[in-house]
């Protein structure tokens, strides 16, 4: 498997958040210029098929074009709804999503809105990626639960969580871990002026502070220094994770996609990384960007998740046993060593990417224990690479329309579920306990970080 990969030296990955297949990608499969992907059909038998009823009336999925409303419920109990509890072994019904948004708190001025599909207007970037590139259709997020826990899984294997801590995470060994101790160098750039996700890691809080303060040159940095550093002559790390500014954390201009974040703040984030892994052509051709999200946020998907059973040994010490994978998510892989409009068909989930680390860089072995146990229901993500060598053209970035302006007291106006509030005051908290930690770098480009930490609820500080 690692001689798949040898025309590769560079794997970029951007996980966003919180948006389904469907939602997202599940277009592609309409009309005469459709992709062969396991997408939304105009057909009004399958639509009746796979409509959700709640009070008296029937959700069919339907095209939307509305950008901001009120964040779905996607906690594991919700999911578990969502999906339908059925007895194992059992296809899940995949009809409670509109229940769910109906009845969660907040409550949304439209329940249809979790059954809604964008088109090629509103995802421009992706309609150009995954024509010109590869779309995998049957990726999963690893778990039926909400960020933290796919988030640990995806950078690392395994999770003491089954839904979000309001404190810090718990510390544990993550992806970072297994790169340095195989020799491979690796980077994550933060987009915004905020901080990364594992800043609510403690035992990560002192190297991405001295990191961040630095400016240039650590392993952690902003994504605003991308373009440059991709250029710079030196070789560029081997692994580069690219992390957005998050909706859940303090936040000036989010492009997450988590709403109520508009799903277009997110385009113009990948065509600008888009754009600048493209500007440096000899290093692009070597190059491999994956693109995914850590869960489904709420959104309706068709697809039932993968029969993997997860068992998750929490902080207070019980086992809880998760029957299968989580909903289906978008998936692209972007690379000159695929052909345009390549359709992944085979099932993958978040430590797909994890296992794709062990195959490039430790002779195909497994990452790890509970990594490979999960491989035997998943494809080899290596597999997406269709071509011998690079293609010789690199269609350039499209243009794109600015998106609106953030609104003015975002989560005001638009409360968060009340998950999402646990993820935001636990980056809170984060920011409180790294301005503490180290004081001293308050005042070396961290003042917004430091400014969030005064606004932390002192209930959590």
């Amino acid at each position: 498997m690692a001689g798949n990969l040898d025309l590769v030296d560079t794997i970029v990955i951007l996980i966003l958040e919180n948006r389904s297949f469907d939602h997202v990608l599940g277009y592609l499969s309409k009309g005469a210029g459709g992709l062969p992907v396991e997408g939304i059909r105009d057909d009004p038998a399958w639509l009746a098929q796979h409509a959700n009823s709640w009070n008296g009336n029937s959700y069919p999925p339907h095209a939307i074009s509305r950008m901001s409303f009120v964040d779905p419920p996607h906690g594991s109990r919700a999911i578990a709804d969502q999906i339908g509890r059925v007895p194992a072994g059992q296809t899940p019904p995949m009809d409670g999503f509109v229940k769910v948004y109906a009845t969660g708190n907040p409550k949304p001025d439209d329940p249809s809105l979790v059954m809604g599909h964008y088109g090629a207007a509103e995802v421009p970037m992706y309609d150009f990626l995954a024509r010109n590139y590869a779309v995998c259709d049957h990726w999963f997020a690893a778990l039926p639960a909400g960020t933290q826990p796919n988030k640990l899984m995806a950078m690392s294997g395994t999770t003491p969580l089954v839904d979000n801590a309001s404190v810090l995470l718990p510390d544990q060994p993550l992806v970072y871990d297994w790169l340095t101790q195989h020799r491979v160098r690796w980077c994550v750039y933060q987009s915004g002026d905020y901080f990364p996700f594992f800043t609510l890691m403690p035992r990560w809080i002192g190297e991405i502070a001295t990191s961040l303060s630095i400016g240039t040159g650590g392993r952690f940095r902003r994504l605003k220094s991308f373009a440059a550093d991709w250029q710079a002559a030196a070789p560029p790390p081997s692994v580069i994770f690219i992390e957005p500014e998050y909706s859940d954390g303090p936040h000036d201009s989010p492009n997450d996609d988590h709403p109520p974040t508009t799903i277009s703040r997110g385009q113009i984030l990948v065509r600008d990384l888009y754009a600048a892994l493209i500007a440096n052509p000899a290093r692009w051709q070597r190059t491999m960007l994956i693109i995914t999200y850590d869960e489904h946020g709420g959104f309706y998907d068709h697809v039932p998740p993968l029969p993997i059973v997860t068992d998750v040994k929490t902080t207070a010490g019980f086992l809880v046993r998760l029957a299968s994978s989580g909903v289906r998510v978008p998936g692209l892989v972007v690379s000159p060593l695929v052909e345009p409009g390549t359709v992944h068909a085979r099932p993958l989930d978040h430590t797909s990417i994890l296992q794709l680390l062990a195959d490039k860089f430790a002779g195909g072995q497994p990452y790890s224990d509970a990594v490979a146990r999960r491989q035997p229901f998943l494809s080899p993500l290596a597999a997406v690479r269709t071509r011998g060598a690079p293609r010789a053209a690199t269609p350039p970035a499209p243009a794109l329309a600015a998106p609106p302006p953030v609104p003015a007291a975002l989560a005001a106006q638009y409360p968060p579920a009340p998950t999402a509030a646990d993820n935001a005051r636990a980056m809170q908290l984060a920011a409180a306990r790294l301005v503490a930690d180290h004081p001293e770098l308050a005042e070396r480009g961290l003042q917004r970080i430091a400014a969030a930490a005064a606004r932390t609820d002192t209930a959590f500080a």
